[in-house]
């Protein structure tokens, strides 16, 4: 099989069963199964695949074409510049969650005094936790999650990224957790889907990545109003929270906090949609 014939053979495949883009995904699978670039591919139509690299081409768009993501089959995501492991014990890193982390390292920096303590809710492959870690080296991390698989996961990505020093990693259900000490910045993706909303995602979400990390109760906001409960005894007093919010859900999450007379700011994705809430403590009305 050339390189050629195979990318037309999944490239039919794929749309065959109603992938996007099936020609740009053939190549993407191709391109990961023989660890090529794109633009090698397309300069190569006629390098013959050797039986190993056709076996493993096949069964990668076999899996594609059942819904996998893409994520799951290379083991792989770029979150932050940065490469993480990913398995379905897992939520893929979204690039909207870059921007919770942007927000966190800038105001880290702004308050660049001694080491801080930060901690990450629901951590999952541990893309947020190993990614302050890394551009903020004065910082020691927490992170927590109920996941067993999840937490094996963030151990080996913060362990190839040379930071597994400064991050503690251990399960807990947040719920019923409470916090030994306090912290300078929390951080959490946590799950915000609606319950009744669940069926509604696209399979590929839907049926491959883990709905324990999706799943946020009937309204979608169990795990703000948790955190907004929790939080005078989760943060120092001049400390920081920084959520990630789904579409709609900023005003709603924003007034969690504003009731309790804490200054709440919105950070917008690059879409212009409100992505991420900050909640600073400093802002507790008198």
């Amino acid at each position: 099989m050339t390189v050629k014939k195979a990318l037309e053979w999944a490239g039919r495949v794929l749309k065959e069963q109603n992938i996007e883009t099936p020609v740009k995904e053939a190549g993407v699978l191709l391109a990961f199964v023989l660890s090529k670039e794109l633009s090698w591919l397309y300069a190569h139509p006629e390098y013959i695949l050797s039986p190993k690299q056709a076996e493993r081409f096949t069964s990668a768009v076999r899996l594609r074409s059942d819904g996998m993501p893409f994520q799951y089959i290379s083991n792989k995501q770029e979150f932050m510049s940065l490469n993480f492991y990913v398995d379905s014990n897992c939520l893929i890193p979204r690039p909207d969650t870059e921007i919770l982390v942007e927000s966190a390292l800038s105001w880290l920096k702004l308050h660049s005094r001694g080491v801080h303590r930060v901690l990450d809710i629901g951590t999952g492959c541990g893309a947020i936790a190993i990614s302050i870690a890394r551009y903020c080296e004065k910082t020691m991390v927490e992170a927590i999650d109920l996941s067993d698989g999840a937490l094996e996961i963030a151990k080996k990505n913060a362990l190839y990224h040379g930071v597994h020093n400064r991050i503690q990693f251990f399960k807990a259900d947040f719920i019923h957790w409470e916090a030994q000490t306090p912290y300078s910045v929390v951080l959490s993706n946590p799950p915000y889907i609606p319950s009744a909303a669940l069926n509604d995602l696209m399979p590929g979400v839907r049926e491959y990545e883990p709905l324990m990390a999706l799943d946020g109760g009937e309204d979608g906001l169990m795990f703000y109003r948790a955190i907004a409960e929790k939080l005078k005894r989760l943060l120092y007093p001049e400390g920081a929270l920084f959520v990630e919010v789904g579409r709609g859900q900023a005003g709603h999450v924003r007034g969690l906090f504003d009731n309790k007379g804490l200054k709440t700011t919105v950070y917008k994705d690059l879409a212009g949609i409100d992505r991420v809430v900050c909640v600073e403590m400093s802002g507790k009305n008198s």
